[in-house]
């Protein structure tokens, strides 16, 4: 007992010290522990609940890739799915104009039925290579689920005339 007392009293800074450490460490294992594996939830969490109730099938798609393709303005499309996201490319021929381009965008969105719209969002990337009569536009837009309508984000390059 003589010898863990003097052991004690010589070295309590030291043990001390090492408790702090010690009490350290078990709360650093602790948090890595609950942040790399705390969770059995899948990468996007819940949002994709029900998808499958309301999931893109193929036949949807080339229903609208056909119902697209019967537009005589509209040259190529793609759609894809990722998520709750439905990515929408159109591809225009020469002479479509910007507006044009909008509205038939616009008016695809009526291909889906309504508990599509609810449950996915849109992105649209509109593009018509540039002729000698024509600048051509690359446009981009978004429909989320609580919006009525798209939303647009114009990437076209403008230049500016010098006066």
């Amino acid at each position: 007992m003589k010898k863990i007392k003097k052991l004690w009293i010589e070295n309590r800074v030291l043990f001390v010290l090492f408790l702090i450490v010690l009490i350290c460490l078990f709360i650093i294992l602790g948090v890595f522990l609950k942040y790399f594996f705390g969770s059995s939830k899948g990468s996007y969490g819940n949002r994709l609940e029900g998808i499958k109730e309301v999931e893109v099938t193929d036949e949807i798609k080339n229903n609208f890739i056909s119902s697209m393709k019967n537009d005589a303005s509209v040259q190529e499309v793609t759609i894809k799915t990722q998520g709750k996201i439905i990515y929408i490319a159109l591809t225009f021929k020469e002479g479509v104009s910007l507006v044009e381009a909008q509205s038939k965008a616009l008016s695809s969105l009526k291909s889906f039925e309504q508990n599509y719209l609810d449950f996915y969002d849109f992105q649209y990337t509109l593009k018509a290579n540039a002729t000698e009569n024509n600048e051509g536009f690359l446009l981009m837009g978004a429909k989320n689920v609580n919006g009525s309508t798209l939303v647009w984000n114009n990437n076209t390059e403008v230049a500016k005339d010098n006066e």
